[in-house]
């Protein structure tokens, strides 16, 4: 089945076409998304495309959050809409990291509801998405994290100290940790740590840098602290996800595992 008809398939089983228009009742314009029940995009607006670094829908329609994102991130995005169809009930302002066509981590708020036929029986998820920069009153509480973000996006190769971040938010070391941890569900070593392990994740996926190269250029203490790490993290090493992820059509041969 190729796009053009997957796509049309699926919009005519739809109930009405107000399910998908209700959805921008949240905010004005935004990132736009349809899965049907097997993960696969079926329809997107351009904001989506963008982001992920295509020009036309036909690229989007029939892959799933496997095909753009690491396999952390796509089960964990996977398991939420698995939540939306089981539960039948809609989610609303859940906050999600999401990768850029230029591989910056960023904060989104994502609102999904499930999407029916007219028979009533649940046919897929439709969401929308607002980065920080667009979400406005309702990202208020995260703005004051906003620049310790920042620094560790921008310095996830470096050695970075929770004081240090405290010094940035303006807050003691006990404030930022627990007020990060209950906006963003995770601390802020942990942040850290997801940031370097997805950094590390696309370049081995996409170049054919040695491992232990890698690993030092994404803030870990050396190869084997990396591959601890990233092991816990994928529950495979960095060769082993490497064999299974890489996409490099580089022709010359490879500098090292």
């Amino acid at each position: 089945m190729n796009a053009e008809s997957l796509s049309e398939k699926f919009c005519q089983q739809l109930a009405d076409d107000a399910q998908l228009a209700t959805l921008f009742d949240f905010l004005p314009e935004t990132y736009f998304f349809v899965k049907d029940l097997k993960g696969r995009f079926v329809l997107a607006n351009q904001a989506v495309l963008s982001t992920l670094g295509l020009k036309f829908l036909s690229q989007l329609i029939g892959q799933t959050d496997y095909d753009f994102f690491t396999a952390s991130l796509a089960d964990k995005y996977r398991e939420e809409d698995d939540l939306v169809i089981k539960s039948g009930k809609a989610l609303f302002d859940q906050v999600w990291l999401v990768p850029n066509q230029d591989n910056e981590l960023r904060w989104y708020l994502s609102s999904k509801r499930p999407l029916h036929d007219k028979n009533g029986n649940i046919i897929g998820v439709a969401g929308v998405m607002r980065d920080f920069d667009t979400a406005g009153a309702v990202l208020g509480p995260y703005e004051s994290l906003s620049k310790v973000i920042a620094h560790i996006q921008s310095n996830y190769q470096q050695k970075i100290e929770i004081p240090q971040l405290a010094r940035i938010a303006h807050l003691s070391i006990s404030q930022l940790e627990r007020r990060f941890k209950k906006l963003f569900k995770i601390t802020p070593l942990k942040y850290i740590h997801q940031v370097r392990i997805h950094a590390a994740s696309k370049l081995l996926s996409t170049t054919r840098e040695l491992i232990g190269n890698i690993a030092l250029d994404c803030g870990f203490y050396d190869q084997s602290h990396f591959t601890r790490q990233f092991k816990s993290v994928h529950g495979v090493s960095p060769l082993e996800y490497r064999k299974e992820h890489s996409s490099t059509t580089h022709t010359s041969p490879p500098k090292g595992l």
